[in-house]
Formats: structure tokens, sequence, C-alpha cells
């Protein structure tokens, strides 16, 4: 779940970010963890998603963890293995669409200059 949203659902102004924020792990516990926990078939872990919304928070890192996370979760090893192959092809089409947005980028670049009277032969 997106524990940012559960801290603004339970926000109390007259509370430190500290306190509500623990607050929010108590309600998390009882509300979710507790009551999944007691079903049958229940979740293996969970991964907290916090500041997703703002450019300064490690996203790489908390997405590394879900990843992880429904890797060890998969019991089946041919799904287990079709998880890890889909993540390994996500990984090549993020390379792939990184470098050709970079390469586009230098293009625009280079034809913005174009009014500098550059040689063609040197674009």
């Amino acid at each position: 779940m997106k524990f940012d949203d559960l801290v603004s659902q339970i926000w109390d102004r007259n509370d430190t970010p500290e306190q509500n924020t623990r607050h929010a792990l108590d309600t998390l516990q009882q509300k979710f963890e507790q009551p999944l926990r007691s079903y049958q078939f229940p979740p293996r872990s969970y991964v907290r998603l916090e500041a997703l919304d703002n450019n300064e928070s490690d996203h790489q890192k908390q997405i590394e963890e879900l990843i992880k996370q429904i890797a060890a979760s998969i019991d089946d090893l041919a799904l287990n293995m079709l998880f890890v192959t889909v993540q390994q092809n996500n990984l090549n089409i993020c390379i792939e669409y990184a470098i050709q947005s970079i390469v586009h980028k230098d293009i625009t670049q280079i034809q913005s200059l174009s009014h500098l009277n550059i040689p063609s032969g040197l674009l």
C-alpha cells in the first residue's frame, strides 16, 4: 500500500510528523496486517511505499524492494522464472528507452543549432 496516503488519512494537525507516522504504523498493523494474517492464505510480506511523488526520495530502492518481495513470494518455479524474465525484459526496454530519449534529445539540440550556419557536413 502507499503509506503516504494512510498517513494523510489519519493526519492530526496537533501531532508532530513523527507521531502521525507512528499512528499510521499502528493503524497499518491493526486494520490491515493483523486481519490479513488471519486469512487462510495470508500475504507473505508487504512493502511500504513512501514519498513516490517526491523527486528527492529513493524510488528505485523502494521499487527494488517491491520486486524482491514479489519474487520471494512466488512458490511455483515456472512462475518465478517467468517473473524474473519479465523483469529482465523490462530492464532491457528501460535501457533502450533511455538511450533513445538521450539520442533524440541530442539530435534535437543539434538541429536547434542549425540557425548558426554550421556546414551541413558537420551536423
